[in-house]
Formats: structure tokens, sequence, C-alpha cells
């Protein structure tokens, strides 16, 4: 009890938590996510980042051996000048897939997607963490693949504006199609099965290799139009070298709207919870 005639000290009451607010966009969360993404794949940097430049240089120095100037190519120009755009955004393009198939696919089988679902952050929060992450990763190894290429004789782009377009439409479509390989995937293996039997195939036809006009007319030149990633490196190649099969424009526009589309669809399916919730 206090004495008498001394005033008593009130005790001091905690403050009632609240809930923290981060505003329309949780910045935090993804500045967050993307400085994890590339820490992780900062330990793998052989293989992520120098991996994909020396396979390049490889195919490069085969194809080039290979063929040399028998190959008829855009106007007459020499293969290696024909070859090295595609090689640059093949490489883009499969290391976007990846950087986001693996970390989500890494993160479902460790029961680590929990931690991330339980975060204060958005479906398109935390796609966009993926994203950002994949855009950073993937252009580090689009510069490297570039550079090895400028050793054997590449140039600088003839409309660097337009190059750095395709790229950007490269990278949000792979990395969303790595969302959406990721979910429908039980195991590594259902995820390797679709990059080597779905990804590799669709890049590898697409006239990285050879010229749309080398394509006979009908139904297979239609196939081979069908396919968006024609667009994209048809499109880059103009870029770098100015020649192209396909019009810049049309090439540019098919490749913004498959990069929205399938954005799209990898948010629809990830904010359903399919395959990742219990």
């Amino acid at each position: 009890m206090a004495e008498a005639g001394r005033p008593v000290t009130p005790r001091p009451v905690s403050p009632r938590p609240v809930t923290r607010r981060f505003g329309p966009v949780n910045w935090l969360g993804v500045a967050s996510l993307v400085r994890r993404e590339i820490k992780r794949e900062w330990r793998f940097f052989g293989v992520a980042i120098l991996g994909p430049a020396l396979q390049a240089s490889l195919f490069a120095a085969v194809f080039t051996l290979a063929a040399g100037e028998a190959v008829p190519t855009l106007g007459g120009i020499g293969f290696f000048d024909f070859l090295a755009p595609g090689l640059v955004m093949a490489a883009i393009m499969q290391r976007a897939f990846e950087c986001t198939a693996y970390t989500l696919m890494f993160d479902k089988l460790e029961a680590a997607i929990e931690d991330l679902l339980s975060a204060p952050m958005t479906p398109a929060e935390i796609l966009a963490g993926w994203i950002a992450s994949a855009f950073a990763i993937t252009g580090g190894v689009g510069l490297t693949v570039a550079l090895a290429m400028a050793l054997f004789g590449l140039d600088w782009p003839a409309h660097p504006l337009l190059a750095l377009w395709f790229v950007a439409c490269a990278m949000l479509l792979f990395a969303a199609a790595g969302v959406i390989a990721a979910i429908v995937s039980e195991k590594w293996d259902g995820l390797s099965g679709k990059e080597t039997f779905v990804l590799l195939p669709l890049i590898f036809l697409s006239g990285a290799f050879f010229p749309l006009e080398a394509v006979p007319d009908g139904a297979w030149r239609a196939a081979f139009q069908a396919n968006p990633i024609l667009y994209l490196i048809d499109g880059f190649r103009f870029a770098m070298i100015g020649r192209s099969s396909v019009d810049p424009a049309t090439a540019a526009s098919v490749a913004l709207v498959a990069a929205i589309a399938m954005t799209a669809a990898a948010h629809a399916l990830f904010r359903s919870g399919y395959k990742i919730k219990p």
C-alpha cells in the first residue's frame, strides 16, 4: 500500500497494437523479396550468369564453323550477324523462365511459400517482386551474353531503344510463364519436362537459327508465325542489325500483347491459390 499523503504513480499503459499501414503498395515487401531472390541467385553466379554466356559462345563457334557463309540469311548478311541476336534473346528467355520457376518450385516443395503468403503482401505485389528480380538477374545474363557475342563481332544495336523494348517484353513474358509452370508442376521432374519439351523447342523453332523465309509456305509457315517467340527474336534481330523477316511494328505489338496476356494469366492463377494454398 502507498503511504498516506504520498501520490501514487500510475502504471504505464502499453500502447494498443495497431495494423501497420504500407500504403497502396507494400514497397518494403516488394524490395525485400527482390533482394532475397538476387542473393539466392548470387550464390550460383557461375551457373546463373556466366553459364549462358559460355553456352552461347559454344553455339556461335559450332554453328559458324559448321555453316560458315553457306547458309542463306536476310539480304545476304553474314551468318554470325544473323545468329548472334537469336542467341542473346534465347539466353534471356530461358533464364527469365528459370528465375521465377525455380524459386517458386523450391518454395512450394520446402513449404516456404506459406511464409510468403502470410506476409502483408497482395498476390500482385509478390508477383511483381518475382518479376522484378527476374529482370535484374536476366539483365545481367543478357549483358554477359552480348559481351561474349561482341568478342565474335556483334556490333552495337542499330536501334537501342527498340532492342530494350523486345528484351523487356521477353523478360516479362517468360518470367510470368515460369510462375505458371511452377504452379502447375507437382515436382521438379514435371517442371524440367516443361522446360525441356515445351520451352526449348519453341525457342529453337522460332527463327533463332534460321530465317522465316527458309520455312516452306503453307501449314508449316503458318505454325511458325503463330509462335510469339518468333516476333520477339525477329524484332530483336531488327533492333540489332536492321534486318528482319517480320514488320518491326507488328513484332513489337505482338511481343507486348503476349507479355501482358501471360502476366495476367500468371496473376490470376497465383491469386486463385491453385496447388499453392492448402
